[in-house]
């Protein structure tokens, strides 16, 4: 189904230069020699994939702005640059390679030297009953001194559907970059999230997940602070609910002097939801006064829901610092009587309590109208 023949066919279409269309070529051979992954925790031991067709519902919203540059990922345009194909990332190299080389839409932006754009950059993709398969893959480059937030916005009409998504970041010197993924797909949807950021002297990356929905999650997420003084920035909500199953990795490499690391999670699981936390932290040989956390947070909400978190931190540098902490336990008593005995019921305590943890994050979105459509969507998932 994935094969060359197919491969071929797409090139055609696409209006690709020759180094774009290479870039998929290796992706597919890549893709061709892997395996996909059995999630062992989520006791998931085979992955089955659609058949192959044409995504036409993204739709990209923004402010014209000079110095910004935004493009269809197949366009001509676009360069692909090879340190982002050397990288290994995501949750497997198969899903990964998958979307690389097959992708049915994605978007390229560029913001050239200096250039602060002042407004997010929002691009919508919805699946529906004629668009329920979503290969996207989405390049973001700021170059030197230049600023720019990206919402990646994910979610369905209640179909039987398919994500597999890549987005690749490379902040230059100085440059600051803030991705927030939205995902609220429904219960007959898979996610899947294939994230890499290479940031250079000086220049910051945020990356901000929000995952409220699909039968299946999955996000990976790597950072790699490649020179002095970069840093490295992931604050994430997650709520399980129902049979749902997820998966979330994310991964900090610390190679510059100097730089420095976040990684903030926060989460609540209800009714017979399982979820894996994987937080890393890696220092190499040379990372001289780098400093970086991990942590993970989790609210349970239900006897029957199962929470493993595996933080780890390994260390090739003795000059620096790391940190990682991970809990997980029901709300806690004397919040819950508090607020109880100000007239809320329980549930509604509950409710309160996890919608406090969880608005640090969504209050990062900075368009009004997501924020207050993510808290009714959390209320209602939590009074269910």
């Amino acid at each position: 189904m994935y094969n060359k023949t197919l491969l071929d066919r797409i090139l055609v279409q696409s209006k690709n230069k020759e180094q774009g269309q290479e870039s998929r070529r290796i992706s597919f051979e890549r893709y061709e020699k892997e395996e996909f992954p059995i999630w062992k925790r989520l006791k998931i031991d085979k992955s089955t994939l659609p058949d192959y067709q044409k995504y036409n519902n993204q739709k990209t919203l923004m402010y014209r702005q000079e110095g910004l540059h935004v493009t269809p990922i197949h366009s001509q345009e676009v360069i692909f640059s090879n340190e982002l194909l050397d990288k290994d990332y995501g949750p497997s190299i198969k899903h990964r390679t998958l979307t690389e080389a097959f992708s049915n839409t994605g978007t390229y932006i560029s913001v050239d030297e200096g250039i602060e754009i002042t407004e997010p950059i929002i691009i919508q993709l919805p699946l529906d009953q004629d668009n329920p398969l979503l290969l996207d893959h989405h390049v973001i480059h700021a170059k030197k001194k230049s600023r720019v937030v990206v919402v990646l916005d994910y979610r369905d009409d209640n179909v039987d559907g398919f994500h597999n998504g890549v987005v690749n970041i490379i902040v230059e010197e100085g440059a600051d970059v803030q991705v927030i993924k939205l995902q609220n797909f429904s219960k007959r949807s898979t996610h899947i999230f294939s994230g890499l950021a290479l940031v250079k002297r000086d220049g910051k990356v945020t990356f901000n997940s929000i995952d409220l929905g699909s039968t299946l999650a999955v996000t990976d997420f790597s950072t790699y602070l490649q020179e002095e003084n970069s840093e490295g920035v992931v604050e994430s909500i997650y709520l399980g609910d129902g049979k749902s199953k997820m998966d979330l990795s994310y991964n900090m490499y610390h190679e510059g002097r100097r730089t420095k690391s976040s990684i903030l999670v926060k989460g609540a699981l209800l009714h017979e939801a399982h979820k894996v936390f994987r937080g890393n932290l890696f220092f190499s040989k040379g990372a001289k006064k780098a400093s970086g956390s991990e942590q993970e947070y989790v609210i349970l909400l239900n006897d029957t829901v199962k929470s493993d978190s595996i933080p780890a931190l390994m260390c090739q540098e003795d000059d620096v610092q790391g940190e990682h902490a991970a809990s997980a336990g029901q709300v806690d008593e004397n919040k819950l009587f508090y607020l109880m005995s100000r007239g809320l019921t329980e549930k509604e305590a509950k409710q309160l309590i996890i919608m406090a943890s969880f608005t640090p994050v969504i209050d990062q979105i900075p368009i009004e109208g997501l924020q207050e459509m993510l808290e009714k969507e959390i209320s209602t998932r939590l009074s269910s």
